[in-house]
């Protein structure tokens, strides 16, 4: 009898600590998932920041011949937050930009868009750790594909052949090739100062312990807690 009652003491004490365990880690997951919409919230800001940033710096800065920042910030958004966002942030910036430039906008705007675009995609193949001769091989290939998709079309909008188009657009080209080379010996640093200061660095940790949870959601992770802590008792 005493030992029965001994192991039924053992039984709700076990119970209970599993409980108390449960309601730890339920607290304890909440506070990821709003750590995570708070990284998300930062996030979607800086991309703005870094389009509208872009975008006005590009104006000041036509007085320089095909020197522009928007490669730098595409290529960085690109390389902080995705491939996806990178092409966002660059086509973006140029959009905006082109209601102030000179020329504005014209059928060349979508063109610009794509090379630009493609620029920040390039910027999400960068390693998390990049060096600095992989960033500046990434936006000297951001640099001649935004060049050659503008030269290539060019005789179909002035009527020139695409020799003279290519030849005529030389001298900007290097400019262009230099001047993103110079910006890219800033982008490590900046990138790093970005995640420490917004906490980006913690987003991965984030995400992997949600995903452990199948969390996808803040209107269900409860629910689906509950699910998954039950299918491994």
């Amino acid at each position: 009898m005493e030992q029965k009652l001994k192991l039924k003491k053992k039984k709700k004490e076990k119970q209970v600590t599993k409980q108390k365990t449960t309601a730890v880690q339920r607290v304890a997951i909440k506070a990821v998932q709003k750590q995570l919409q708070l990284l998300t919230l930062k996030e979607v800001l800086l991309l703005i920041g870094f389009t509208v940033g872009a975008a006005l710096l590009r104006i000041p800065m036509q007085a320089v011949p095909s020197a522009e920042p928007l490669t730098f910030f595409a290529v960085l958004a690109g390389w902080l937050f995705g491939r996806n966002k990178g092409f966002l942030v660059g086509a973006s910036s140029l959009y905006i930009s082109n209601f102030f430039m000179f020329g504005g906008q014209g059928p060349w705007t979508l063109l610009q868009a794509l090379g630009f675009g493609i620029g920040g995609w390039l910027g999400g193949l960068l390693r998390k750790k990049a060096s600095y001769f992989e960033v500046a091989i990434i936006m000297i290939i951001a640099t001649l594909v935004f060049e050659i998709i503008m030269n290539a079309f060019t005789p179909l909008m002035v009527g020139t052949s695409i020799f003279i188009a290519f030849a005529l657009a030389l001298p900007f080209t290097i400019i262009h090739l230099v001047s993103n080379l110079a910006f890219s010996l800033g982008l490590p640093s900046i990138k790093k100062l970005v995640e420490k200061k917004g906490g980006f660095n913690e987003k991965d940790i984030c995400v992997n312990l949600l995903n452990k949870y199948n969390i996808s959601n803040k209107f269900n992770w409860i629910k689906k807690f509950r699910r998954k802590e039950s299918s491994t008792r």
